[in-house]
């Protein structure tokens, strides 16, 4: 008798690299008017506050901005301006901003905040409000009171709704628009370099599912007091803080942008008086707060309450984190507030992160960013969408209830966005292992060294290492050179202290060839002016090469 065979054991097989949040929460309200009306009916709300320029507070309650916006409604209704419609709205003055854009969700409209640009030049704003009026098929246009007239073609079309202050004088609207919630809510323009930039295009599910997940995540509610700095006419200050506050009824203080990059110790200034528990920037914005440690020493600041700062947008550098939460430890900042994580405007900010451990975390050349919010789905794919195995470094795409459904009237844009099962490529690079997403760098960012990958970021914090480069303008890029069409490694950056064109040159070409056994092709350095950044100062790369390949750059410092 045959004894019978023996299986082999069974192989393995390799597990995909998947995330999954879980179920979205359900939403509190249907749209997000309901959540403004709703946040101005409730006697435990908070306030909204506004840091002028001089430093000085600016408060009004849910019940005034629903007032003010019921008023410019009634002014948008007046001028002809009806449900489904798009407006731009290029507003300085933000409790003008705030209360215009939700006249327009209050009224069905679709509203698409424009950068106001510098009130030193207000032709360059008025230009690009006329570019993009035109880009996008003539919509309607509100200005705030400080804003351009009205050029001629915006008049002749009959699109002209006015300045903020002329509508607040109208009587309160009355009745207000229901919005289904997979309408659109907003359209939020990209930062992009050349051409009318692209719209994201986000409904009232995507901000509310998105709001509701994080809340819940990091226990935020009626009692949370938030912080933002971001323009509120940028995904982080208009989404990611000031619409989820709304829903929540919280505190919420919003200051601009240049004000706090001129002195980042505002910053903190502003946490310790208004007992902050949430904030938010990229990395860059910590280590310029690190760069005034001897400043810092003697401020009388009280970070007890901030539990939840928001550290995404951009690379995050443990080295970087570690230092700040050093730093500002002797004012009682807890060592477990730092939340590096991951978003994009196409995913209504933020939807992924992690508690950052100072004590267990090293100088990783990577800093994991956490697991999906609920509601939300992450996988690891090849180039060609197929699955990578967990522990595989490949492309990240995302899908879920705050995933946007395409750019706004784009059908070629949205064809390579997505992928065919309707996940959107984000175009990062990341992996995952043991249940947590780590983010490695952009696609269109990795540079090939002597065999071997690395990111353009990753040379970035090596070269500001040194303490004559001025942190937050260095820029790392392959150019090509003009003379032979070579392509070499650039660096540009911006000096400080005393040390000589010559040996920063030298020390910046020293330490990257010991570092990654590379010669550099150029070290240029530029004024803080001539680094393109976007909105909320993030480095614009692809931009600063096209200057250098064209010769714009500015001056080489030796080639």
């Amino acid at each position: 008798m045959t004894a019978p065979a023996i299986p082999a054991p069974a192989t393995e097989l390799p597990q995909d690299a998947v995330l999954d949040g879980g179920p979205a929460p359900a939403l509190l309200v249907a749209d997000l008017g309901q959540a403004l009306v709703r946040a101005a009916a409730r006697s435990d709300a908070g306030q909204i506050h506004i840091i002028r320029q001089d430093g000085s507070d600016l408060a009004f309650g849910y019940p005034e901005l629903l007032d003010g916006a019921r008023r410019i409604l009634a002014g948008l209704r007046a001028g002809g301006a009806r449900p489904g419609e798009r407006v731009l709205l290029q507003v300085r003055h933000e409790p003008d901003l705030l209360a215009a854009f939700w006249a327009a969700v209050l009224g069905g409209l679709v509203p698409i905040p424009v950068p106001p640009g510098s009130a030193e030049e207000p032709e360059a704003a008025a230009r690009q409000l006329e570019w993009i009026w035109a880009g996008y098929r003539q919509p309607w246009v509100v200005v705030g009171d400080d804003g351009p007239g009205p050029a001629a073609a915006m008049t002749d079309s009959g699109r002209w709704l006015g300045r903020t202050g002329d509508l607040r004088g109208h009587a309160p609207a009355e009745d207000l628009h229901r919005a289904d919630p997979d309408d659109l809510a907003v359209l939020l323009l990209t930062s992009g370099s050349t051409g009318v930039p692209k719209a994201v295009a986000l409904t009232h599910r995507n901000i509310l599912a998105r709001s509701a997940a994080t809340a819940a995540v990091r226990k935020l509610d009626v009692t949370s007091r938030s912080f933002n700095w971001m323009p509120l006419d940028h995904i982080g200050g208009l989404v990611m803080f000031h619409a989820r506050d709304v829903l929540l009824g919280c505190t919420q203080v919003h200051a601009r942008t240049p004000w706090i990059l001129a002195d980042p110790t505002r910053w903190f200034d502003q946490i310790s008086r208004h007992r902050c528990d949430t904030t938010w920037a990229p990395n860059f914005a910590f280590g310029l707060v690190n760069d005034r440690a001897a400043e810092i020493a003697g401020r009388d600041w009280d970070l007890r309450s901030l539990r939840y700062i928001m550290n995404g947008g951009e690379s995050v550098k443990a080295r970087v984190i570690r230092r700040f939460l050093d730093l500002l430890a002797p004012f009682g900042l807890p060592r477990a507030a730092m939340h590096p994580g991951w978003g994009m405007s196409e995913t209504s900010a933020g939807v992924v992160d992690f508690v950052f451990d100072p004590d267990t975390m090293g100088d990783e050349r990577f800093v994991p960013v956490g697991r999906p919010h609920p509601g939300v789905r992450l996988r690891i794919v090849d180039e060609h969408d197929g699955p990578l195995p967990v522990g595989t470094v490949g492309r990240l795409q995302v899908t879920g209830d705050p995933v946007f459904s395409g750019y706004y009237e784009n059908p070629e844009q949205n064809a390579k966005s997505f992928t065919a099962d309707g996940w959107f490529r984000s175009g990062d690079l990341a992996v995952i292992e043991d249940g947590i997403l780590t983010v490695t760098g952009r696609v269109d960012d990795l540079i090939q060294l002597n065999g071997a990958e690395y990111h353009g970021h990753e040379i970035e914090a090596l070269v500001e290492e040194l303490p004559f480069v001025e942190p937050s303008f260095t820029v790392v890029s392959p150019c090509t050179e003009p003379a032979g069409g070579r392509e070499e490694l650039v660096v540009f950056y911006h000096p400080r202290g005393d040390v000589t064109p010559a040996e920063a040159d030298h020390r910046i070409r020293d330490l990257v060839a010991d570092r990654y056994g590379v010669r550099l092709g150029a070290v240029v350095t530029l004024d803080r002016a001539d680094v393109p950044k976007t909105g909320i100062g993030k480095l614009r790369r692809a931009e600063l090469r096209k200057r250098h390949e064209a010769g714009t750059a500015g001056p080489a410092a030796h080639a």
